[in-house]
C-alpha cells in the first residue's frame, strides 16, 4: 500500500503512533550517541535487546555522551510490525485502515506493507516504510531530523540476516554534502591510506583484516564513512570513519588467520559462507579520519605471486559507487555516484593481483605502501 501526497501534519502524526508503539514496547529508553565523524547520532533505545546488538557490532562508534547531535535514532523492538502498519495507515487513510481491518478479522487480507513517499523531500527512499512480512518498519521525521526503527526478532542468528545494522539509516543520515557511507575498505601505514574498492566476494575483508593483523592502521573492512573535514593543517583531504566493530570473514580466511586472531564469534551470519566477529580487541589500531591517498580494486586470480600495478579509474569508480549503492539504497542515486567520484578522481589508481596466499598479498601491499612512503 503506498501513499503519496501526505501531508506534514498527517506525516507527523503517523510518526508520532511510532513513538508511542516505542514507547510501550519497554521501560524508560537509554541514550547512547553514535559517533559517524561527520555526523554525531543520538541513539534512544527503548530494548535493552536491540542495545546488546548495537555494543556488539557498533563498538567504535558508541558514546556515553556528546556535545550536541545531528540527528536522532529510535529504536525498540516491536511486538506487531502488522499492527503497527494499522496504527499509522489509520492516521493517513481512514478508508485503507477500514478495509485492512475488516480483512484481517475476516482472515481475507495478509500482512500488507505500507510505504510512504515525498520525493520532493526524500528521492528513491519512502519516508516510511513498513514491512509485515518482513518484520521490520523504518520511518524518517525529516522536520525534526528523527529516524525511527523496529523489528520484531533480536535473536542473534536471525537479527545478522539483515547484515550490518543501520546500514540503510547511516546511508541516509550520513549522505550530506561532503559525506556519505561507503561500501569499500581501508587500511594503512603510516598514515597513508589505501581504499579498497570492490563488489564483495572480491576479496578487500580478507585483505583488510589480515592486514590489520599484520600491523596496519585499521579503518574498516566492509563499510564506513567517506568525508572532507578540515582541520587546522590540512584542507579539502578525504577522509575515512569507522563506524563498526564487526567483520565478516570466509572460513578459508578464518583458518588462515586462526593462531593469530583474536576477535571474538559472533555468528556464522545464517548462510554458512561467512562468520561474523567483534574486534573491539584491535581497537588500538583503529583510526578515525584518516587519509586516504590512493585507491585499489582487488582482482582475485591464480597467479603465483600477487602485483599492485596500476589500474582502471573507470572500474574503481564503478565497484565504489555501484558496490555502495547496491547495498544502501538506489542503484540509480546519480547525487551519490557524483559525489563518490568527485572524492576519490584525484587519486591514483591501481589494480591489486591477489594470489590465493594471504600472507603473500598483506607482504606486497606492505612492501608497495612502503616504496611509497619512501618517495
Amino acid at each position: 500500500m503506498r501513499f503519496d501526497g501526505i501531508s506534514p501534519a498527517a506525516r507527523e502524526q503517523a510518526c508520532a503512533a511510532l513513538a508511542r508503539r516505542a514507547q510501550m514496547a519497554g521501560p524508560a529508553p537509554v541514550v547512547r550517541f553514535l559517533d559517524c565523524g561527520t555526523r554525531m547520532v543520538r541513539l534512544i533505545c527503548h530494548s535493552a535487546a536491540f542495545l546488546r546488538h548495537v555494543e556488539r557490532q557498533m563498538t567504535c562508534a558508541l558514546r556515553e555522551d556528546a556535545p550536541g547531535f545531528d540527528a536522532t535514532l529510535v529504536i525498540w523492538q516491536e511486538r506487531s510490525v502488522a499492527e503497527a502498519a494499522l496504527a499509522v495507515v489509520r492516521v493517513l487513510d481512514g478508508t485503507s485502515y477500514r478495509r485492512l481491518r475488516v480483512g484481517r478479522l475476516t482472515g481475507l487480507a495478509g500482512a500488507e506493507a505500507v510505504q510512504v513517499f515525498d520525493e520532493e523531500l526524500l528521492r528513491h527512499w519512502p519516508l516510511l516504510d513498513i514491512q509485515p512480512g518482513d518484520g521490520s518498519l523504518s520511518a524518517f521525521a525529516p522536520e525534526r531530523d528523527t529516524y525511527y526503527y523496529a523489528v520484531e526478532d533480536l535473536d542473534p542468528e536471525e537479527f545478522i540476516k539483515r547484515g550490518h545494522i543501520f546500514v540503510q539509516l547511516l546511508f541516509r543520515i550520513c549522505n550530506v554534502p561532503g559525506s556519505s557511507l561507503a561500501h569499500g575498505a581501508v587500511v594503512g601505514l603510516n598514515g597513508a591510506g589505501v581504499l579498497l574498492c570492490a563488489f564483495g566476494y572480491r576479496g578487500k575483508s580478507t585483505l583488510s583484516v589480515h592486514a590489520l593483523l599484520d600491523g596496519f592502521e585499521y579503518v574498516s573492512d566492509d563499510y564506513l564513512i567517506l568525508g572532507r573535514k578540515e582541520d587546522g593543517t590540512e584542507r579539502d583531504i578525504l577522509r575515512a570513519w569507522p563506524v563498526y566493530s564487526v567483520i565478516a570473514l570466509s572460513p578459508h580466511a578464518y583458518q588462515a588467520m586462526y593462531d593469530g586472531f583474536r576477535g571474538k564469534f559472533l555468528s556464522n551470519n545464517a548462510r554458512k559462507d561467512k562468520y561474523m566477529f567483534n574486534i573491539a580487541c584491535y581497537h588500538e589500531q583503529f583510526r578515525r579520519g584518516y587519509p586516504v591517498r590512493l585507491c585499489m580494486f582487488p582482482n582475485i586470480c591464480d597467479c603465483v605471486e600477487p602485483s599492485i600495478e596500476p589500474g582502471s579509474r573507470e572500474r574503481a569508480l564503478e565497484e565504489l559507487a555501484f558496490s555502495t549503492l547496491n547495498n544502501t539504497g538506489n542503484p540509480r542515486d546519480a547525487v551519490t555516484i557524483g559525489k563518490l567520484y568527485e572524492f576519490v578522481r584525484d587519486l591514483p589508481f591501481y589494480r591489486f593481483d591477489l594470489s590465493r596466499n594471504i600472507a603473500r598479498n598483506t607482504r606486497c601491499l606492505r612492501e608497495f605502501m612502503e616504496q611509497l612512503s619512501a618517495i
